[in-house]
């Protein structure tokens, strides 16, 4: 609705606007709004349930006709008709706004909503769950933190990795998908384990086997922390492009918008060029010309006034 400082502007304006100057034309003009609203009486359409929206609409619909200084029937029934199409294409501009809102708001949640299930598949799926994974920065973030963890405990405890863990990198880290730094790690881990099999680690070996480990774990972290940073840019490209498609209504509502837009402009200025003839001729004042030249094709294709 019209902010509080607009509508003291508009009636400062209004002063200077010419209306009736007789105490009789302006208290005739003064009740204008109020006994021939004609078009505008179903005009409103309560939205919500704010009780100040009927409020801001007669305010401005009275602001209306004291700046349009209708008078007698006829020019109140033209500032009237005026209103109702300007009322009208705010409507239809807030028309449009939902129906551009109603494509945009679940684009969000559909994005939000396509991570979860990503995550989702890979847990289930556990035997693709990682490659699933490196596939968005969602998934890459998970396996750069498991294997951030991976390698405090590596530096913390040493290997072997307890069960848990070591089960995780092997069926969901990569140990056991074909990726070779992961691959090596499960390797150094399952070694550690079984001490070497047949031939006994010597504390050397071991240690040497535990830095392995720990640098391919801080390896596989930064990788993946790196690969997740690129793949977040992409994806907000993506999704903004994505967002930025939806900024138009559907094809065959935007013609249905357009065609009863270019309507109502077209009822407004001609309503408003009519009004303008009228309240010259009453004082006085030379008519504007026609606002519109009607023109048919006569038999030989030209065109006749």
């Amino acid at each position: 609705m019209t902010s509080p400082k607009k509508i003291i502007t508009n009636r400062e304006n209004a002063q200077k606007s010419t209306g009736p100057k007789t105490p009789e034309g302006k208290e005739v003009s003064k009740m204008n709004a109020l006994q021939h609203g004609i078009l505008t009486s179903h005009l409103f359409i309560p939205t919500s349930a704010d009780p100040t929206d009927s409020k801001g609409f007669a305010a401005f619909l009275e602001l209306f006709f004291e700046e349009m200084q209708p008078e007698g029937i006829l020019e109140t029934l033209l500032v009237d008709r005026l209103f109702a199409t300007f009322w009208r294409l705010r409507r239809l501009h807030i028309a449009e706004t939902g129906f551009i809102r109603k494509q945009v708001d679940p684009h969000s949640m559909q994005q939000a909503l396509e991570k979860i299930e990503e995550h989702g598949n890979a847990r289930k799926d556990v035997e693709n769950g990682f490659f699933r994974r490196m596939r968005t920065s969602h998934g890459c973030s998970l396996l750069a933190d498991h294997w951030g963890v991976i390698a405090k405990t590596v530096q913390e405890r040493g290997l072997p990795l307890p069960e848990g863990m070591a089960y995780a990198v092997d069926w969901e880290l990569g140990g056991r998908s074909g990726f070779h730094k992961a691959e090596s790690f499960s390797n150094f881990n399952y070694i550690v384990l079984n001490k070497g099999g047949n031939k006994p680690l010597s504390a050397d070996d071991e240690k040497k086997f535990n830095e392995y480990a720990l640098e391919c774990a801080k390896d596989l972290y930064g990788l993946f922390r790196s690969v997740a940073e690129v793949l977040e840019l992409d994806e907000e490209h993506v999704q903004k492009a994505d967002l930025q498609s939806k900024m138009l209504p559907p094809l065959s509502d935007l013609e249905r918008l357009q065609r009863y837009d270019a309507h109502l402009q077209k009822t407004f200025l001609q309503t408003l060029h009519e009004l303008q003839r009228i309240q010259a001729v009453r004082l006085g004042r030379p008519a504007p010309p026609s606002a519109a030249l009607d023109v048919t094709l006569n038999s030989d294709g030209g065109f006749v006034p």
